[in-house]
Order: C-alpha cells, then sequence, then structure tokens
C-alpha cells in the first residue's frame, strides 16, 4: 500500500490532517510565538530523537512555553503517527506554539500551548552540488534567539526568495560582523588548508543536530575541527563547502556566486559515515 502523508497529531489527538486546524488567535499564528523540530524518519522511527529533543526543550524553556507532553509521550505520539500513515522513510514536523491568548504581546501565562504533528515526504537528493548566493538577510552576533528554531523564519524566507530569484538551490546568510553563519536551512561547513571549519554558535547559527553529528563524525575519522568566523570570502577560496541538514544529511556546494568551488574527498566520506549511522539506526530499531 503506498505510503500517504493524510493523518496528523493535535494536541496528542490523531485527526486527518484536513482537522488539524488552529485557532486564528493562536500566538503562533500571530506573532510566531512557536518553535518546531524537523525530524528525520528512517526505518519507522526518529533518528537522533534524543539530540532534537535536548534543542526542543532548551528552546521551550527559553521562551517560557510548557511542553504539555514529556518528551517519552512526544515519542510514543511520533511512533503512533508514523505508523498509522505508513511512511518509514519521511520527515516530521513538531511544532509548538503558546496557543491562544490576549491580543498584543504580553504573556499572561494561562495560554494553553497548541502541538501540531505533521508528516512529509522525504526530500531527494540533488542530483548535482548545491548553487549559494549571498543574500542581504543578517542574523545578530550573540542574539539568543538564533539558537532557537522558532516558527519566526522571516530571514530564512528572504534568503530563500532572494536565492530563487537569482536562480540558485539556496541563499547564504551573513550576520552583523559580515561572516558567514548559514542557509535558509542549512549549516555550514568548509574545509580549508586540510582543517574542517564551521560558525560558531555565537556567531548567530542554529545548533543544527546533523552539524553536530557532522562534527563528532569528522573527530572519529581523525579530522581536525575548528569553530571559528569566516568571511564569504574565505568559502570562495576554500578546498571544499558542504551544508548539512535532519532532512537532506551532508550536500556539496558547488557555486557560491559566481566563484566555483572547489572538491575534496572529506566531503564523500562525512557522507558515507552518516549514511552509515542510518544503517546502524535501522538495525537497532529491525
Amino acid at each position: 500500500m503506498p505510503a500517504s502523508f493524510s493523518t496528523a497529531s493535535l494536541n496528542g489527538r490523531l485527526v486527518s490532517l484536513d482537522e488539524a486546524q488552529v485557532s486564528a488567535s493562536d500566538r503562533g499564528f500571530l506573532y510566531g510565538d512557536g518553535l518546531f523540530e524537523t525530524i528525520r524518519i528512517h526505518a519507522g522511527r526518529p533518528f537522533l530523537w534524543q539530540w532534537h529533543m535536548m534543542r526542543f526543550t532548551d528552546g521551550s524553556e527559553l521562551l517560557g512555553i510548557t511542553l504539555p507532553q514529556s518528551t517519552d509521550s512526544l515519542l510514543s505520539t511520533v511512533r503512533e503517527l508514523t505508523d498509522r500513515n505508513g511512511c518509514p522513510k519521511s520527515v516530521v514536523r513538531i511544532t509548538l506554539s503558546r496557543g491562544t491568548g490576549q491580543r498584543g504581546y504580553a504573556v499572561s501565562g494561562d495560554e494553553t500551548p497548541t502541538l501540531l504533528i505533521t508528516q512529509h515526504p522525504l526530500p531527494s537528493p540533488p542530483s548535482k552540488p548545491l548553487s549559494l548566493v549571498t543574500t542581504t538577510a543578517r542574523v545578530s552576533v550573540g542574539d539568543p534567539l538564533a539558537e532557537v528554531k522558532s516558527t519566526n523564519k522571516l530571514g530564512s524566507i528572504l534568503a530563500k526568495r532572494e536565492a530563487t530569484a537569482k536562480q540558485a538551490d539556496d541563499g547564504l546568510m551573513l550576520n552583523s560582523n559580515g561572516n558567514a553563519t548559514e542557509t535558509s536551512s542549512a549549516n555550514l561547513f568548509w574545509v580549508e588548508n586540510g582543517v574542517l571549519h564551521t560558525p560558531p554558535i555565537s556567531d548567530g547559527v542554529l545548533p543544527g543536530v546533523t552539524r553536530r553529528l557532522v562534527i563528532d563524525l569528522a573527530s572519529a575519522l581523525g579530522q581536525a575541527v575548528r569553530e571559528e568566523s569566516g568571511a564569504p570570502e574565505r568559502l570562495r577560496q576554500a578546498e571544499a563547502v558542504f551544508v548539512t541538514s535532519s532532512a537532506t544529511g551532508v550536500i556539496a556546494v558547488g557555486q557560491l556566486d559566481s566563484s566555483t568551488l572547489g572538491t575534496n574527498p572529506l566531503v564523500a566520506q562525512l557522507q558515507a559515515a552518516q549514511e552509515a549511522e542510518l544503517a546502524r539506526h535501522a538495525a537497532d530499531h529491525s
């Protein structure tokens, strides 16, 4: 039977996707007052669940939004949803909003959070390295909200719109110091003088789950890793550039603006290492 994505979970209850509706006074809709996680489903079970939940709970504490379910209960709901939809390879999005509340920015503390879980197709890997363009989207150095996967993603939307307008695959976002941070939806790495580099979280970077995995995998390969700020020009001169996300894994970048970028065997090694982690995950849940 072909897989479908017709069932969602709204506040712990499985419903048809058409029934998964939120109130017009929900603060997530009105103000982007919420956060989300996008998690890869492999062999029918979420990959790197614990790491995703660490970021999710850290974000909920920073925003002061109480999780309506424990992470164990949430895992059971995700498993029930993925089993119902019959999609062993996919992604789930867990969205938490502060819920309905009074008009305005003030928070009363009486809001009832909204928790929505939906399932989506796993993106197909690109047939060639990505093309990036530098965009006007900016993030602030040291902004604590940059570390939260919030439901306000206007900077990412701006970056993606500019990239699409220039017929590129994605847009590179800079910070208030002019250094590269990430793309609209992925963390950034580059190889320079044989060392793997990635911007530090303090530069305004989301602490990506796959970013964390790649740092661990590179270290296991004996590869030096350095978290360091870098201007776009360093990327153009690098031995290789790649990006990471939960949905797509490790993806090489072949072009930045008008510059053709180099290649390095480390990118393929890390792609293979991540696939090996997925295989181990599948074996653990067989």
